[in-house]
């Protein structure tokens, strides 16, 4: 910490300097100057943190260093020195940046507790433009996982603040042009039974998938290309918005299929490939990101290892009245999710959306056939153990036909609840799995930093789910359980006294060694060094 007196009277600066014990408040030199202008010069090479200034000098003032040196692009505080107790000079003084304004004599012991109140300013403001270039860079080191987060959240989410998706996009620094999207998903097939292979395999599959499309995308142009779920890839390309909309969609269809067959090609792995509709705006990009998923969700009536365009789709529905395409999707997101007490209800809504529609009981059937053809292949597509069996596909149309419309309804509910009771115990097991290896991961990583998403990644599920899972399987929050191990971790370390405190708190991460001791202190009821006494029987000065 450096220290600069200016005052036209040498004996000031000189028993400013021979007085204050600059050694106990931590001040590593101080220079003097006579004025302004030798304080300016002096500046250059002795860019000091603190200037204590008289007002009234000969050459140049102190309210005209002061202002000179504020075109510095260093902080400085200054404490401003005058006998003259008029309002005007304090007034100019203030608005320069004077924090104190001491009129002469000056009494040695109020001045210096005025400097250590200042010098204390200084440090705490050093600390937190250090905590903040810390952060800054911090940013930078996750800004690939930042920008898979944002690119997820952008797909999954509407929001309705198109400022708010802008500057998230400019400050993910993506490199697509947020506007006119086009909008491919990438399915794996057979993702379920590869899921259940070691997560090398799984990884390896993934990894495999997203290169070969990187490499594809060189033939289009500008895109970004992420997972937004675990066996979905999502590409986002730039189409040219002067070109026909027909001319760009054949464009992204060849494009497509162009990805889909050097996948196959290149790999014992197929895919079947998504298009939405043309995305004008970066606030859309939710129902892009749905039509698409529609698409794949629908591949019952397609063959897998192909490219399905959503507007497409519309042959395949039942013609004459509108299949109630909200309440399936409402449905099945019930199922999926494993939700059996919302199964009544979702049930309720689907024959609702029916019978306002008017269908006649064969399109009534015809509905039903439809909504058991989707969840069969959910169903298969999740692998779940005890789900619908192989033959379903071919004994529920005939089943359905010999129905009566009064039954219709508990034959559905009582599929739907069987399918979701299934779920259910499959996530159960799941989630306590997934949970396992949180716990695994933070034990193998704790003296490393450790991230939410960094975590959510190796398990393969989003960071805010994980968040919530955590905390539901554990009663405890994620950050909280890495808290917990660490300090179980410091307490063995503790019961060493060869390792300094200090070290402790360094080889976990904490380099703010008061924040160590708050939170130590929080859990604990003790200091790190209180603890250690409290172990050996010592008296710890370390800390």
């Amino acid at each position: 910490m450096n220290v600069m007196l200016v005052d036209d009277k040498e004996s000031v600066v000189l028993g400013i300097r021979k007085h204050v014990p600059w050694g106990e408040l931590g001040v590593d030199r101080v220079e003097i100057a006579l004025d302004g202008v030798e304080a300016l010069d002096k500046y250059a090479s002795f860019p000091a943190d603190l200037v204590i200034t008289d007002i009234k000098m000969p050459n140049m003032n102190g309210i005209e260093l002061m202002s000179r040196l504020q075109t510095e692009q260093r902080q400085i505080r200054f404490i401003v020195l005058s006998g003259y107790d008029e309002f005007d000079y304090a007034k100019q003084a203030i608005s320069l940046g004077a924090s104190e304004y001491v009129l002469k004599p000056v009494d040695i012991k109020e001045l210096t507790t005025i400097i250590e109140k200042e010098l204390s300013a200084i440090r705490k403001q050093l600390e937190m433009e250090e905590q903040r270039k810390q952060f800054q860079r911090k940013v930078q080191v996750s800004l690939p996982a930042m920008r898979q987060q944002y690119l997820t959240e952008m797909v999954l989410f509407r929001d309705h603040q198109p400022l708010r998706l802008q500057d998230k996009w400019n400050f993910a620094e993506i490199p697509v042009k947020p506007a006119h999207f086009g909008l491919l998903v990438f399915s794996i097939d057979r993702f379920a039974e590869i899921s259940q292979q070691p997560v090398q395999e799984v990884e390896l599959t993934r990894f495999i998938v997203e290169n070969i499309i990187r490499d594809c995308l060189v033939s289009w142009g500008n895109g970004v290309a992420f997972y937004s779920e675990w066996g979905r890839h999502t590409l986002l390309v730039n189409y040219d918005p002067g070109k026909s909309e027909k001319e760009v969609k054949l464009q992204l269809l060849q494009f497509a299929e162009y990805c889909r067959t050097s996948i196959e090609q290149n790999s014992k792995i197929t895919v079947t490939v998504g298009q939405s509709s043309l995305c004008p705006e970066l606030k859309d990009l939710p129902d892009a990101y749905r039509q698409a998923c529609e698409a794949i969700e629908h591949m019952s009536f397609f063959d897998m290892n192909q490219v399905i365009h959503y507007e497409d789709l519309s042959r395949y529905r039942l013609r004459g009245r509108e299949y109630p395409m909200h309440a399936e999707n409402e449905l099945m997101s019930v199922v999926r999710r494993g939700q059996t007490e919302l199964i009544p209800q979702a049930v309720d809504v689907f024959f609702t959306s029916l019978h306002s529609s008017e269908c006649t009981p064969q399109e009534t059937r015809l509905s039903c056939i439809q909504l058991a053809a989707v969840l069969y292949r959910q169903m298969l597509e999740m692998d779940i153990e005890g789900g619908l069996s192989d033959d379903f596909s071919r004994t529920w149309p005939g089943t359905f036909e010999d129905t009566s419309l009064a039954d219709l309804r508990s034959r559905v509910f009582e599929l739907c609840m069987a399918s979701a009771q299934q779920v259910k115990l499959w996530i159960q097991n799941g989630t306590k799995n997934i949970t396992e290896q949180v716990k695994q991961y933070v034990e193998e990583h704790l003296l490393q930093t450790i991230t939410l998403p960094a975590v959510a990644d190796h398990v393969g599920v989003s960071p805010n789910y994980l968040s919530s899972l955590f905390k539901k399987e554990t009663g405890i929050t994620f950050v909280e359980f890495i808290t917990d191990r660490k300090l179980a971790q410091a307490k063995q370390w503790l019961a060493d006294p060869h390792i300094p405190i200090y070290e402790v708190a360094e080889r976990l991460r904490y380099h703010d060694r008061r924040y160590f001791r708050e939170i130590f202190k929080k859990k604990t009821g003790m200091t790190p060094s209180g603890y250690r006494d409290h172990l050996l029987g010592t008296v710890t000065l370390d800390e």
